[in-house]
Formats: structure tokens, C-alpha cells, sequence
């Protein structure tokens, strides 16, 4: 697929504070999602990421024009896009917990430390953004998302999704997905001090319940095989090589992912 970038800017990162879907609906018109499988793929959904944080104030704006965390780059992350037209058009990044740590650490370490003291394996979502107008599309989109992220998690042995979201998503996550907050709101330096508030999801007991609510009950009757996350785009340092992300992640965060064999980056087993 050709990706090229676009100038169409929608109001919000993904709006789903005013959507109300039936769970029909959700599963009859729910757009496609894919595993990015390239480094190009990876680079159009993180530069929309970009893009959206950039117009809601929520990041700096950097030369490079994509937006990446180092957490979120290594082969333990999978990014899911899908398509609008020829661009990508709604993606988020799944990554799992590694000697890096994950994103909420910077604020949470000290509650998600205890979760890993019980055992707990944890896969962080973030980096959801969406170039459509519309709350009902965004939010279709996410369900979409999320039912990836839900078998990602399944398919590598994790126990436990996070997120840190806006103080106005909450409801729509513990409405729809039954996600429990696991610590006290707080400031979030990452996107510029905004609120954040911590919600985790119990998969296997999520999943396991007889009554589901419909966004986990859409993901238990709809599973994705293994395979469709075998050929994700593995963050090999040759592969990066005088990429945009590289240049970020060095210029930002002194790292550079095509010379450092830290197992929480790009040269990760």
C-alpha cells in the first residue's frame, strides 16, 4: 500500500465521548485493521500519532515529524493501523512489558512493580490516533483496535492490558471492556502535563466471565489467530537505519536503536 501523508486534520485524537454503539453495530461496520509490516507502515500510523498530538498540544513538535516513545520500539511492540482511502488512517501501538519498562512507568512504576511482583504480564496500549471526523467512527475503529490488542495480549501470555486515558474516556473502557482504575489520576508529563487516570483489564478473568460487556464479549467471539501478528515489523536496527524514528529516539532520548543491544529496544529478542 502506497502511504503518503495528508493534510486533513480532524478535532480530536480518537473522540469517543459521544458515541453510542449497539453491539450490532459495532461488528457489522467495524473498519479493517492490520499488523504494520513494514518500517513504512510504521512510520505513516506514527506520524499521524504525530500529527494529532502536535494540533492538540499534548507533545513538542520535533523535525522529524513522527512522535515514538522508546518503549514502544523494540519486538515486543506491534502497531495496528488501518486504512482510510490510501494513508492510514486510525492506529494505536501495542507493546509489552520489557526491561524498559513501559510508558505509564514514568508516572506509575511503583503500582505497576507491584502488579509484576504478583505475577502479573503486562501489555501497555497507546499512541491511538484518528484522522476521521465523527465520534461514531472513531469509536468503531477502536473497538476494531482493541479486539487486536485483546489477542495480542492472548497470543504472548500476558495477563493484564493498561492504558493511561483522558479523565472523560474513562467510562467508555470500563463500560465497554470492563477496565478497572488501579491508581489515583494524576498529571502526565508526556503529553504535557495533561490528566491521566490508570485503568488495567484483567484478560483471562475479563474473558472468562459469563456475562461480558460488549466490546470483550465482541473480542471472545470474534478471536484473531496467532499468525495474523507473525509478520509484524520487528524494529531490527538495520531496518531503522537512518529512519526518522531512529533520528527522534537519539536526538530526543540519546538512544539510538541501530547501535544499542538493550533488549528493550530494536536489537530485543
Amino acid at each position: 500500500m502506497n502511504l503518503i501523508r495528508s493534510v486533513e486534520v480532524p478535532e480530536t485524537v480518537i473522540d469517543i465521548t459521544a458515541a453510542r454503539l449497539s453491539r450490532s453495530v459495532v461488528r457489522d461496520s467495524e473498519p479493517p485493521c492490520f499488523c504494520a509490516t513494514s518500517l513504512e507502515q510504521v512510520e505513516s500510523a506514527w506520524r499521524l500519532v504525530y500529527e494529532r498530538y502536535s494540533e492538540m498540544g499534548l507533545i513538542d513538535e520535533n523535525p522529524f515529524g513522527v512522535h515514538a516513545v522508546p518503549s514502544a520500539v523494540g519486538q515486543h511492540a506491534c502497531v495496528i493501523w488501518g486504512p482510510e482511502g490510501p494513508e492510514v488512517g486510525y492506529t494505536m501501538t501495542l507493546f509489552r512489558d520489557n526491561p524498559m519498562g513501559l510508558a505509564l512507568d514514568s508516572v506509575y512504576a511503583g503500582y505497576l512493580d507491584e502488579l509484576r511482583r504478583k505475577g502479573r504480564r503486562l501489555l501497555e496500549v497507546g499512541m491511538l490516533a484518528d484522522r476521521r471526523r465523527g465520534a461514531s467512527r472513531g469509536a468503531k475503529a477502536l473497538f476494531g483496535m482493541m479486539r487486536w490488542a485483546i489477542h495480542y495480549g492472548l497470543h504472548t501470555g500476558l495477563t493484564d492490558i493498561v492504558i493511561g486515558v483522558h479523565p472523560r474516556h474513562t467510562q467508555f473502557y470500563v463500560r465497554c471492556y470492563g477496565f478497572e482504575q488501579f491508581a489515583p489520576p494524576t498529571s502526565y508529563p508526556m503529553v504535557r502535563n495533561n490528566p491521566v487516570v490508570p485503568l488495567r483489564l484483567r484478560l483471562l478473568e475479563g474473558l472468562a466471565k459469563d456475562e461480558l460487556p460488549r466490546g470483550l464479549a465482541d473480542a471472545r467471539i470474534n478471536p484473531l489467530p496467532g499468525s495474523k501478528f507473525s509478520h509484524r515489523f520487528m524494529f531490527e536496527p538495520e531496518q531503522l537505519r537512518g529512519s526518522p524514528i531512529a533520528g527522534l529516539l537519539k536526538a530526543r532520548y540519546g538512544i539510538d536503536p541501530c547501535r544499542v543491544t538493550s533488549p528493550g529496544l530494536a536489537c530485543s529478542a
